[in-house]
């Protein structure tokens, strides 16, 4: 009903307002489970005998314990784990600065259980003198609860009133991928620091001032937390030890202990050859100066390697800092890849950017023909004119690659020499009740059976358990788990995912994330390898 002038009633607000608040209400009591919002009792992690097929499917969509993530509260206390002596620095020179951010959140088909956790960390922990405004950037997801308007839009009102009045939320209308998305963040924010974070962490109490002492120090640095373990069964949080970021020659991130210097010097911030960004800060100015360094480079596991590198080769400083402690769920299962899109395009694209960043990067022929050694799909990838690239280096006049080695990571070569691939094992796959076949691929259909051992087909199998924990055969095709518990042959992508083997030495099985290889008649599948406590 409208007055004179078409204006609503004020009973019609009242009752518009009324619903609107019912229906926050309501979200709000349905993903807190009620106590949502106050500490939470004991929670039962044993799954009930009727739910365990329930657990499996979140398992598989997910990749950790998504059953249990949506019966805990999305609120709950984390164990501060800091060093004590972290206790005692104080911040006030930050207050005087008048030191705002811009948290932004990228994520895409999140589990909105641990989404909102993550949110509900940060509205909780993080002092608000210093939050400028929390930007989510929802990647264009487009399964399960994110395919719906309604639901974005109530989503959108509980972040407004439960977490941050000051948040953008920007529902892309196209898949940009975590690179494009950060360039995005940049032109976008208001305030002169960036904090990136995962989807998948709980910031703990106290994280944000020891990242911001160090911008302030040194607004040319890059920073980044310790991150400490969430237990993708229990979703406990789990403090870890300080250790220091390198890669090996397939270009993997790695993790080695730290100098002895720097263990002596503990909880100061370190500085690390390669930081692992599912956090980072930095200053707006600077990152949206060298975000547009190379805008081909998009795949995000390059571009952390070249955020490193162009950080360090211009003599800037690349930290990890001990006081401040995020916890983070990296899955072990890879499978939840998968809901970012097709592993096999993510590979066309992961190989050509990791070729772009060996040729302006590392380009040293010693150094290129080890990295082509051991990931020939590298070498064999193809990648538009980096001339260009390559002339900004050498105008800028980066620090070379030896001068990296030198100073900077001092012990690459101590733990990844340059020297070929050296795989796990090769030969033939036989069941142990069934010594007489061995696994068998066959190139044309793409098929994996069991046939009797045969000496003079070596090319159909021959496996390689390779340093890249995948299963090949030949140089290019890998098993790979389907969703039904098949195996069949794909390109390899060296991704993961369905594709990520190793060897249980102590159960004397091929494991694929959380599947054990047991030949069926249908090739599947058979066993979940996870202990399930059941009542």
């Amino acid at each position: 009903m409208e007055w004179p002038g078409g204006r609503c009633s004020p009973k019609f607000w009242k009752l518009v307002i009324l619903l609107a608040v019912l229906m926050l209400w309501a979200l709000h009591h349905q993903l807190s489970n009620w106590d949502g919002m106050v500490e939470p009792q004991h929670h039962s992690q044993k799954v009930a005998v009727h739910e365990i097929a329930a657990f499996t499917k979140r398992w598989l969509e997910f990749g950790y314990n998504a059953w249990l993530a949506e019966r805990i509260p999305v609120r709950r206390d984390l164990p501060d784990v800091r060093d004590e002596r972290c206790l005692n620095i104080t911040y006030e020179s930050l207050i005087q600065a008048q030191h705002s951010v811009s948290i932004v959140v990228i994520f895409r088909n999140e589990q909105l259980a641990m989404l909102l956790r993550m949110l509900h960390s940060l509205q909780d922990r993080t002092n608000p003198y210093f939050l400028g405004e929390i930007m989510l950037i929802n990647d264009h997801s487009d399964m399960g609860f994110w395919t719906e308007e309604l639901s974005r839009q109530a989503f959108d009102a509980y972040v407004e009133r439960y977490i941050h009045v000051l948040t953008n939320i920007f529902h892309m209308e196209e898949q940009m991928g975590l690179v494009r998305a950060r360039r995005f963040a940049a032109n976008q924010a208001q305030c002169n620091t960036l904090v990136f974070l995962d989807a998948h962490v709980e910031v703990n109490v106290g994280w944000l001032e020891p990242l911001l002492a160090e911008i302030m120090q040194d607004p040319f640095a890059l920073v980044g937390p310790q991150l400490d373990l969430l237990d993708e069964m229990t979703l406990d949080y789990v403090r870890t030890v300080e250790r220091r970021g390198l890669f090996d020659w397939t270009l993997r991130r790695r993790e080695v202990p730290l100098l002895w210097q720097q263990l002596q010097e503990l909880p100061r911030p370190f500085a690390t050859p390669v930081l692992h960004t599912p956090v980072f800060a930095i200053d707006t100015a600077w990152f949206s100066s060298i975000i547009h360094f190379d805008m081909d480079l998009n795949s995000p596991a390059a571009f952390e390697l070249a955020l490193s590198f162009l950080n360090w080769r211009m003599e800037n400083r690349v930290l990890q800092v001990p006081c401040s402690r995020v916890g983070h769920l990296q899955p072990s299962d890879l499978s939840y890849m998968q809901r970012y899109g097709n592993l096999n395009q993510f590979a066309e694209h992961h190989f050509s950017n990791y070729k772009r960043l060996v040729e302006t990067w590392l380009n040293v022929p010693k150094y290129k023909s080890v990295v082509y050694q051991h990931q020939p799909q590298i070498q064999q990838a193809h990648i538009g004119n980096v001339s260009e690239v390559q002339d900004m280096i050498e105008e800028i006049k980066f620090r070379s690659f030896d001068w990296y080695l030198k100073h900077v990571a001092t012990d690459l070569l101590q733990h990844f020499p340059l020297q070929p691939r050296i795989d796990f094992a090769n030969g033939t796959v036989r069941p142990v009740q069934l010594s007489s076949h061995c696994l068998t691929g066959d190139f044309a259909t793409r098929l994996i059976t069991l046939e009797p051992c045969e000496p003079f087909r070596p090319a159909a199998q021959n496996w390689t358990l390779t340093y890249m924990n995948d299963l090949r055969l030949g140089d290019n095709f890998c098993v790979e788990v389907q969703p039904n518990g098949m195996m069949v042959l794909n390109p390899c992508h060296t991704l993961g995912g369905r594709q990520s083997w190793h060897y249980d030495v102590h159960d004397n099985c091929l494991v694929s994330n959380i599947h054990c290889m047991e030949i069926g008649a249908q090739m599947q599948l058979l066993r979940f390898c996870i202990a399930i406590d059941s009542v």
